[in-house]
């Protein structure tokens, strides 16, 4: 058998079998009945590939489309530890895109967490997420969202400790492979993590609605946490039954009666009537419902949660994607210049990087045009799926005339050179003139 994959979130390698990798974790494809993906080329192009709890935000974001004032979150950020390169902007470009659809961004600026785990002092990681992150975000096309640093959130904090009172070390072991050597600053990011995600649900900051987070596969050891925190801090909830029936259940023993009241209320404002409640099993089934209508009657249920002083989170959806291959064949890093494209790159600099770079074409032009090239592999044609090219036929010409031996490599190098110079000479005079001041730091 092929070794068990670890996904480890401040020290992944690249990764080439996402199926396997989708399937190892449980994660779930975006099939064509899956509400509300979004148009955009990440999407298009499987490089979004897969899931996990998508369905509360995407019917949100579904109704969006169709007019209605749905409220929908994405949540994100950044560890300051190092310049931003071009696998740091997917998830900026997906943020972005949901922005457009009018949903709410919140930035967290994980600065606690890299003093941590990078030993990067906080006066340092602050500068950094301002004077390279930031302008690089508002030139590429945010629009001014909450953008705030972990040291700075006493909200974000003291979620965070009472978050941990839920976590137990077997599990962060089991999670993250902590052992004997790890700090306890390292041991307490992931619960920051966590409160970094799950607070602008908080009634302060917006209170309960669908939210997502878009990360790399790499990330999603925080996403299972966060999702097992967030349903382990409600008061009632609804989930599906071994016996297959749909029931919400109240985690607390008193006003149980009440609370499962008011919970039938609003389940026949949802269209379920057919009711039966248990209050010594504290539970009220829906006998009308079924598998399909848990997520949206969850939902519902998160503002009644909160209106009893629980939190009343909706478990996050996450997002993932595939990390780009670094121009050297590993993965792209910041660590490793070679590998990465900057975005603080001159042109030249990072023309002179695609025409050093490693391609997997054949070893002569001869071989290459007898066999082809194998374009999925390649992290030049990389740059035209992910960043590039928005034409997909223009794409999909490219991957095809490679394949079969008619494009060579050096052509295919020279003109990602070229488009991403010119790329990278307008959106740093956008960046040069950003004006920091609408994100209040």
């Amino acid at each position: 058998l092929p070794p068990v994959m670890r996904l480890d979130p401040w020290a992944s390698s690249g990764f080439k079998d996402y199926a396997r990798l989708r399937d190892q974790f449980g994660l779930e494809p975006f099939a064509e009945d899956t509400p509300g993906v979004p148009d955009h080329r990440l999407f298009r192009r499987g490089i979004v590939f897969a899931h996990r709890g998508w369905e509360p935000f995407g019917r949100a974001l579904a109704a969006r489309a169709q007019g209605a004032d749905e409220p929908a979150a994405v949540m994100t950020g950044l560890m300051p530890s190092g310049r931003m390169h071009l696998g740091h902007k997917l998830v900026l470009d997906q943020a972005i895109a949901y922005q457009q659809r009018g949903c709410d961004v919140t930035i967290a600026v994980a600065d606690l967490e890299a003093a941590a785990t990078r030993d990067v002092s906080l006066a340092a990681a602050q500068e950094l997420a301002r004077d390279e992150y930031l302008r690089n975000y508002i030139a590429l096309g945010l629009a001014p969202c909450r953008f705030y640093f972990q040291s700075q959130s006493l909200a974000v904090q003291r979620l965070g400790h009472q978050l941990s009172r839920r976590v137990n070390w077997s599990k962060l072991e089991a999670l993250y492979g902590f052992g004997g050597d790890t700090s306890m600053a390292h041991a307490n990011a992931p619960l920051l993590q966590a409160a970094d995600i799950l607070h602008p649900q908080l009634s302060e900051h917006g209170g309960p609605r669908p939210t997502l987070v878009p990360v790399g596969v790499d990330q999603d050891p925080h996403l299972r946490l966060t999702r097992d925190l967030a349903n382990g801090v409600r008061l009632l909830h609804a989930r599906l039954t071994k016996d297959g029936r749909v029931g919400v259940f109240v985690k607390r023993d008193d006003g149980v009666e009440a609370l499962l009241a008011e919970a039938g209320k609003l389940a026949a404002g949802l269209g379920f009537t057919q009711q039966k409640p248990i209050p010594a099993y504290k539970a009220l089934y829906l006998d009308d419902a079924g598998a399909a209508d848990v997520a949206r009657l969850d939902a519902a249920l998160a503002r009644l949660d909160a209106a009893h002083s629980g939190f009343g989170f909706v478990a996050p959806a996450g997002s993932y994607h595939r990390l780009m291959t670094g121009l050297t064949g590993d993965k792209m890093s910041s660590s490793q210049p070679d590998s990465a494209i900057f975005l603080s790159d001159t042109p030249d600099e990072a023309r002179r990087k695609v025409m050093r770079a490693q391609t997997t074409g054949g070893q002569t032009v001869d071989e290459h045009r007898e066999h082809g090239g194998r374009p999925d592999e390649c992290p030049v044609f990389e740059l035209f799926a992910f960043h590039l090219l928005d034409d997909d036929d223009e794409l999909r010409r490219i991957h095809d005339s490679c394949r079969a031996g008619e494009w060579l490599c050096g052509a295919c190098k020279k003109l990602a050179a070229e488009q991403l110079g010119e790329f990278l000479a307008a959106h740093q005079q956008r960046a040069a003139v950003a004006d920091l001041t609408p994100f209040g730091v």
